[in-house]
């Protein structure tokens, strides 16, 4: 028989953050709410939870018989940017790698142990850290095949949602609604509503009008964050990860965000007319292997102004249309961060137009820029649930 927690036995001390779909913001809310707890209670205090994962890191090797630590990629961010003195073995209890549903299906996965395990971490998790930010995996029906879908997940653990959205009014309420109803059906309350990625220039209408539609259904607006490009920008090691490649030249600049991707098909002429225009300065420039003129033109600005502050992606499968080492050596001198990808210049294209720059442990920069937008511009005392409502402890002095 599946033992379920007593409800709201720590009131409003963890909270559930979940999304309307992928890629809306969910692990930079869950990351501003880890910061506002940290400024708040003392960092034991602090766990965070990923009950169901999908895309995991090994974070302990095999030893004595026993199989690698393996968690979600999540959790590995949010253990080591802010130091949590939770274990990662209660961090990550359930793992949903490819193909587990269809094994679950032909009956190969025993849910109830799933479930168990997922019970057992939560126990051990609020026992030593009462203040617990459990994050979900995309939007709240996801996992329902096996059962353990975010709101059902919620139900369990007896949590109140946040639920981070993006869009414009209607398209943002229509997934909201959607979101709701899941919510609502496993009699999952939730606790108030964040707004990604909004339009600068629309962020007070957006406030206006949304804050009026949800307060009609009585969930609360908790914030609107504006669109910031650099969030959303790969690093040169995010696009050597995409591409399955390392940089040739330039392995110091790993993490350097560029300021968007060029596709460079202008004549060496033009291009070089727009060098000149610091047009190209900070972008990502990715050219045929064959068009040498093009990185030739490049390494000659670079040793002229050293102004290229972006990086190269040079494509192509034939061999002989890769650049020769003379010019290889001249890239690895100039320190230019470049790679290799031997594939056609249109995959490489569709591999970048579908890729979303994902928060990583590695990338701190960025990171913290997050932490810090995000912050400035959701509420995260209604996240929390408010001292009156949940008897956080007040914030430190001097904090």
């Amino acid at each position: 028989t599946l033992v379920r927690p007593a409800a709201q036995a720590h009131p409003m001390r963890s909270v559930f953050v979940a999304a309307t779909r992928q890629h809306v913001g969910k692990s930079t809310t869950s990351l501003g709410l880890l910061a506002a707890l940290s400024s708040r209670v003392p960092l034991e205090s602090i766990g965070y939870l990923k009950p169901v994962g999908q895309q995991h890191v090994e974070v302990q090797a095999a030893a004595e018989g026993a199989p690698p630590l393996r968690v979600d990629k999540d959790c590995r961010l949010a253990k080591e940017y802010f130091g949590l003195r939770c274990e990662y073995k209660h961090m990550s209890p359930v793992l949903m790698p490819r193909g587990f549903t269809k094994s679950y299906v032909d009956g190969e996965i025993d849910m109830e142990r799933q479930k168990q395990a997922l019970l057992h971490a939560w126990e051990a998790l609020r026992a030593a850290h009462p203040n617990v930010v459990v994050e979900g995996t995309g939007h709240m029906g996801v996992g329902s095949i096996v059962g353990l879908d975010n709101a059902a997940v919620a139900k369990l653990l007896g949590l109140e949602v946040v639920l981070v959205c993006e869009g414009g009014l209607g398209s943002a309420f229509d997934e909201l609604s959607l979101n709701l109803a899941v919510c609502a059906a496993q009699g999952v309350k939730v606790r108030c509503v964040v707004l990604n990625r909004v339009q600068p220039a629309k962020v007070e209408m957006m406030r206006d009008y949304l804050g009026r539609a949800l307060g009609r259904i009585g969930v609360p607006l908790a914030g609107l964050v504006p669109t910031e490009p650099f969030l959303a920008a790969p690093s040169m090691g995010d696009f050597a990860k995409l591409l399955g490649q390392r940089l040739i030249s330039g392995e110091e600049h790993v993490l350097r965000h560029c300021g968007g991707v060029q596709f460079v098909t202008c004549s060496v002429r033009r291009f070089e007319e727009r060098l000149a225009e610091g047009e190209y300065s900070d972008r990502l420039l990715v050219v045929h292997g064959s068009r040498l003129g093009i990185l030739e033109a490049c390494l000659r600005h670079h040793a002229q102004t050293g102004e290229i502050r972006g990086g190269v992606i040079f494509t192509g499968t034939r061999h002989s249309w890769a650049p020769d080492e003379p010019i290889l050596a001249r890239l690895r001198e100039s320190r230019i961060p470049t790679m290799h990808a031997p594939l056609e210049t249109t995959e490489v294209a569709e591999r970048i137009q579908k890729f979303t720059a994902k928060l990583n442990a590695t990338d701190r920069q960025r990171t913290e820029a997050a932490i810090r937008h995000v912050q400035a511009h959701v509420d995260m005392d209604v996240l929390l649930g408010g001292t009156a409502a949940g008897g956080l402890a007040s914030p430190r002095r001097g904090v």
